[in-house]
């Protein structure tokens, strides 16, 4: 039998590119709950009790997109109706009402309004987000760390008095989202508006009316991209000194429109892992620091606090058609997991009436505390800190992964503390998945070869060429 050093050792050699490991357990291992099982309330008064220090992450999720990117699968919708925009605006401030008694009962950290494309959201109606939350928690702004919102270069373009009183509100942070800097690449990912001006103008703008933190990012594994485009798209953007860069690898998941049209092949290349180290070499070297596998920031300004808060644990409440709610009872989602019109509409009149509820997660037992914490946050762990949710009741099998890990470089043990090496944040990704139990493997297999099924059945009516998924056991966990 092989050992797990010897497996973890075959994965690196392989080039193994598991999807970016965001959360635990993935939205591939969520199903249906039954009816009226789950009351809002009491789970989180359950997770009340789990945390020494009650604080919340918020995350309001807005679907909207004016195009759809071919590497997507994220809840989006593609509308720019206005008049639905105020319903759902609407909407989101009732849910937000209705978590009134959550939200105050913990210490309010971060606010991410993500999508979709919320920035095509008018001025407005972020007016009515932030009154609304003022209405529940006066002391928002004093208390909050983080206020965070994702847009489209050209959102920004379009809009840039809009943007600055987004500033007057408490805008920290602007995901705006660039993937590439060569023209050929941005047009391949369905961004054809997005151009490279379009991006160095955005960057202009935000940086000229102060945001504190601009974020950035790019995609590593475009078809066409080569080592030579890709080293250009990472010198300009350092050149352009946003305060936080992400560099991804390109995971084309089967209810992405690549892998839906067959178009698009599915890349495992350990080459690809050479960008990533060019993109480290350089961000290093222009005085970045790497705060996570696959981001980048500027020290004292950069950084994506809500993600390393709920890494290290800490809840995060979502409201809005497509979010998720992570607590230590129960990851749920309220709405579909299949974006579309219908159901959009659906969530409008739900929240209208006070009727949203859980319909699909994942509960989460002890053990699957202790491998949450595992999969997500290695970067800087103390294993004590697991011991009340029974970690000992899988002690062996950790320790095995964690001795694999230290053999293959990935990890430094201090104590009980375990935190990543350099070559630990490059391969972070393979490392997760080895806490993964075998029940989240299975959901995540079912719910995917699921997927592969019905693309293969729709490509067969286009007459489309079959796409070809390339993988072993680590294949799409996310």
């Amino acid at each position: 039998m092989t050992s797990l050093h010897d497996q973890l050792a075959d994965h690196i050699s392989q080039g193994v590119i598991p999807p970016y490991q965001y959360s635990y357990p993935p939205r591939s291992a969520y199903r249906p709950l039954e009816p009226g099982a789950w009351d809002v309330g009491e789970v989180w008064d359950r997770d009340l009790a789990n945390h020494q220090s009650p604080e919340l992450n918020l995350y309001l999720h807005v679907p909207f997109c004016n195009v759809k990117c071919g590497f997507c699968n994220l809840y989006t919708v593609i509308s720019t109706d206005q008049d639905v925009y105020d319903a759902y605006t609407d909407a989101l401030c009732t849910q937000i009402r209705d978590h009134a008694a959550i939200i105050q009962a913990r210490r309010l950290r971060t606010v991410y309004i993500g999508g979709g494309t919320p920035a095509l959201l008018r001025t407005e109606h972020f007016e009515q987000i932030f009154t609304t939350l003022a209405e529940i928690y006066p002391n928002w702004r004093s208390t909050v760390e983080e206020v965070a919102i994702e847009a489209t270069p050209d959102s920004v373009v379009d809009n840039p008095d809009g943007f600055a009183r987004l500033l007057e509100l408490g805008l920290t942070r602007a995901n705006i989202g660039i993937q590439s800097l060569v023209p050929q690449e941005i047009r391949e990912a369905g961004r054809s508006r997005s151009n490279e001006d379009v991006i160095r103008e955005a960057v202009r703008i935000v940086q000229e009316q102060g945001l504190p933190d601009l974020s950035t990012d790019l995609i590593m594994g475009f078809a066409g991209q080569t080592p030579e485009s890709w080293r250009h798209s990472v010198d300009e953007l350092a050149r352009l000194e946003p305060t936080t860069v992400s560099t991804y690898f390109l995971t084309v998941r089967p209810d992405a429109w690549f892998s839906k049209t067959g178009s698009y092949q599915y890349m495992w290349d350990p080459a690809l892992y050479e960008r990533y180290d060019y993109a480290r070499e350089v961000l290093t070297g222009a005085g970045y620091v790497q705060e996570g596998s696959v981001r980048y920031k500027k020290p004292g300004r950069g950084g994506y606090v809500q993600k390393v808060l709920t890494f290290r644990g800490v809840p995060l409440l979502g409201l809005g058609v497509g979010a998720r709610s992570y607590t230590s009872v129960l990851d749920y989602m309220t709405g579909s997991v299949r974006p579309s019109a219908k159901e959009v509409a659906d969530y409008i009149r739900k929240a209208r009436n006070h009727e949203l509820a859980p319909v699909t997660g994942f509960p989460l037992t002890g053990e699957e505390i202790v491998r949450k914490r595992l999969v997500l946050d290695t970067f800087d762990l103390d294993l004590s800190e697991l011991d009340r949710f029974g970690l000992d009741r899988i002690g062996g099998e950790v320790t095995a992964v964690l001795d694999a890990a230290e053999t293959n470089g990935l990890i430094h043990r201090l104590g009980r503390r375990v935190q990543l090496t350099p070559k630990g944040f490059k391969y972070r990704d393979i490392l997760s998945w080895m806490f993964y139990s075998e029940h989240v493997k299975t959901l995540d297999r079912e719910h995917y070869e699921g997927l592969h099924k019905a693309n293969r059945r729709a490509r067969k009516t286009m007459g489309a060429d079959p796409v070809r998924i390339t993988g072993i056991d680590l294949k799409e966990p996310a």
